[in-house]
């Protein structure tokens, strides 16, 4: 980039719109109710070590209950053909007035998102509306417009305006980037250039490529996945780099070897100058909290290292945008 490297996170804040497609609410809701506990710590330990850190956040996070989700949809909805992953037929499946607390959390979090905005550092980006998914297909072609524009909408509503977006399941279509020169979005989160990752997670992807994308978590087979952010026609793009997968009892043998890779992969940008892109959704750590945030503490501790030695630095994905302008 300039003279150092810089560290990014982007965190896709989804809570269950990010898994509607293909899990059952109660099965997993776990997972998402430790959100709730999870990002507090979270947010102490990005203060402790001076992170700055993007949460792209799902559009109806922005509101406090389904009653409301329901009165601000986009004036043109998707239409999906597979009807399963289409969140607006999960929606009017529910009952309007449903309230429960339990229930509203998992769906709509106006209050931890307002804890998120007001946390040093933070910035809150879009993870489009709805969780669009751009690989899927839909009817009405102009719904992903619309669905970007409500989201930059409700933002503003709530005086969070949103200038940096990742794509849901990093589902980066190159019709979909062009929506984005067209907005206030400033910059998204992109793929790495490898053949392993370079389509983000396609509905068809094969087991082989699971299986592939397993074993490079815990050794380099792919490489460190670092970069220069891309600086086109007022948009930048900043690959992703790597995922910090959860802490797994089954392969917990294998942490070690996790963190020691992705180490490895911020010291190369650190050196070189380039970017390294860690991700992760908060609902991830909801469950096995400790272990969860005992890894995150030593990555992190780790860049105050290569901040001491290389000058690194730690950036938002907007911040980003801004560092790529005075090099």
């Amino acid at each position: 980039m300039n003279k150092s490297g810089s560290f990014t996170i982007s965190l896709d804040f989804e809570l269950f719109w990010g898994v509607q497609a293909n899990r059952e609410l109660e099965a997993y809701s776990k997972n998402l109710l430790g959100v709730y506990d999870v990002v507090p710590k979270m947010l102490e330990l990005f203060n402790k070590y001076e992170i700055h850190v993007t949460w792209a956040t799902v559009g109806f996070l922005f509101f406090d209950n389904i009653e409301e989700i329901k009165k601000n949809y986009p004036n043109i909805l998707p239409h999906y053909k597979n009807e399963k992953v289409d969140p607006y037929v999960y929606l009017n499946s529910l009952d309007d007035k449903r309230n429960d607390v339990r229930f509203t959390k998992m769906h709509a979090s106006f209050s931890l998102l307002s804890l998120i905005k007001n946390s040093k550092n933070q910035e809150i980006a879009t993870h489009t509306y709805s969780h669009f998914f751009t690989y899927e297909s839909y009817k009405n072609r102009e719904a992903f417009i619309e669905d970007i524009y409500q989201a930059i909408r409700i933002g503003k509503e709530k005086n969070m305006e949103v200038s940096s977006l990742v794509f849901p399941r990093n589902q980066v279509e190159e019709k979909s980037v062009e929506v984005l020169k067209h907005s206030t979005i400033k910059s998204y989160r992109g793929n790495p250039n490898h053949w392993a990752y370079c389509d983000g997670d396609k509905p068809s992807k094969s087991f082989f490529l699971r299986l592939y994308r397993l074993f490079d978590t815990y050794v380099d087979i792919s490489g460190s996945h670092t970069s220069l952010p891309c600086y086109k026609e007022e948009l930048t793009e900043l690959k992703a780099s790597m995922m910090l997968r959860p802490y797994f009892k089954k392969l917990k043998f294998l942490e070690s070897l996790k963190l020691r890779r992705i180490k490895k992969a911020m010291k190369h940008a650190a050196k070189e100058g380039e970017n390294f892109h860690l991700w992760w959704h908060p609902h991830n750590f909801g469950v096995n909290q400790e272990n969860n945030l005992q890894n995150l503490e030593e990555l992190l501790d780790y860049f105050q290292r290569l901040k001491e030695e290389y000058k690194m630095k730690s950036l938002t994905m907007e911040e980003v945008v801004e560092y790529v302008k005075t090099k």
